[in-house]
């Protein structure tokens, strides 16, 4: 089965809401890739950006894809593997939105082929329900609490805070949120964020003192990235009462050696947007496993077609630590959804849990997607823009080997 065409292009979707420390999220970008055969099957993919802009993203997607047309798709899939793993290797800029969505057409077309999930293609599909887990974006205490309660009365039991970095309105929301909601009575597992946000040791040490004051089980990146010496100072203090997840720390599978060597985590958060293709994502899950951490399948707030394959990536591995927390834009944003309602429903929380596509695939066709969505928010790409963000890409190059 050869590659005979392809189509990529861009959504771009207005939001509004707020991560740890205030910071405002005003769009959300979203690469598809539509990928057609010799045999008339269509595999679809997204991606989304992650260290890159969308735009660079988008300009990679249609170099790599141009290489791969007419190639075999098991070729296609050993050729982009290797390149990705080859930019790792270099230390490169990897444009991780490109390679997720990419692959996961290719995926998604072989798997149809086969008359299989794409988790059977990825490993093997080790459950076919999923739990999944709610995430609070920062706003007024109150309005969180709503959220929670939404969340809880849907049977998530893991819920994610987004919080503000400051120690004193860190205490209040918490103290709000705690006394309303009782979620330690509830035997929710509860997940504060931070983000990065709290740049010196002694303010997160402080901050992790309120947050277990308050039943918070784990605290998810609470120190810059390159900060791991202090992080993990802050697991020994900390552990068993709290359990330390890094996140925006892993850039590349290499780097989960060094969260060993260091022991600064007890979980490690993946997704695909930040590793690129969902098998090289797969492989560094199990090695983390094998390194003994935990393993958390994080969220990029994916349309229906990304939600899809993060279910199956989900399905594929022997253990799942902790639930799903992608769920998907439009539980946040029901007005986004890209598939029609017949199918869109298929993918839906029903007692804090999601189920596999059943059918070929991931279950989605193109006939399955809302075209007048896909119209409305369809991003147009000036060729100012590419030459633009070619620039820069050039520019980066350059300073990154003076």
């Amino acid at each position: 089965m050869q590659i005979r065409n392809f189509y990529a292009f861009l959504l771009d979707f207005p939001v509004s809401h707020y991560i740890s420390g205030w910071r405002n999220i005003s769009r959300t970008h979203h690469l598809l890739v539509f990928i057609a055969t010799d045999e008339g099957i269509i595999g679809l993919g997204e991606g989304t950006p992650y260290a890159t802009s969308h735009l660079s993203d988008y300009i990679y997607a249609l170099r790599l894809l141009g290489k791969l047309k007419g190639c075999n798709i098991e070729d296609a899939l050993s050729t982009l593997r290797m390149t990705e793993n080859k930019l790792f290797e270099k230390r490169s800029t990897v444009n991780f939105g490109a390679f997720l969505a990419i692959e996961s057409a290719l995926l998604d077309a072989l798997a149809k082929a086969r008359k299989s999930p794409v988790a059977e293609v990825l490993g093997g599909a080790y459950r076919t329900t999923l739990p999944v887990a709610g995430t609070v974006f920062l706003g007024h205490p109150l309005r969180m609490v709503k959220r929670i309660r939404w969340w809880l009365e849907r049977g998530v039991k893991h819920v994610k805070l987004k919080i503000p970095c400051n120690i004193n309105k860190l205490e209040l929301y918490l103290d709000t949120v705690m006394r309303i909601t009782r979620l330690r009575n509830e035997g929710v597992t509860l997940r504060v964020d931070a983000n990065e946000c709290f740049k010196e040791l002694d303010k997160a040490y402080k901050a992790l003192q309120i947050m277990s004051r308050y039943g918070v089980d784990i605290v998810e990146q609470p120190m810059p990235r390159d900060r791991l010496r202090e992080i993990a100072r802050l697991r020994k203090a900390f552990s068993p009462t709290i359990k330390i997840m890094l996140d925006e720390s892993l850039m590349r599978p290499q780097d989960l050696e060094t969260f060993a060597t260091m022991e600064a985590a007890d979980i490690v958060n993946f997704h695909p947007s930040k590793l690129g293709c969902p098998s090289i994502t797969r492989e560094a899950i199990l090695k983390a496993k094998k390194l003994g951490f935990e393993v958390n399948i994080g969220s990029s707030l994916m349309t229906e077609v990304g939600l899809a394959h993060y279910l199956n990536l989900a399905a594929s591995l022997p253990e799942l630590d902790y639930p799903l927390e992608e769920v998907g834009i439009k539980e946040f944003y029901p007005s986004y959804s890209v598939l029609k309602p017949q199918k869109s429903v298929l993918l839906t929380i029903t007692n804090g849990n999601m189920k596999l596509p059943s059918d070929l695939g991931t279950d989605i066709n193109f006939e399955d997607l809302r075209l007048d969505t896909l119209k409305a928010f369809f991003e147009r790409v000036e060729p100012s823009y590419i030459l633009r963000d070619k620039v820069k890409m050039l520019l980066s190059n350059i300073i990154r080997n003076l």
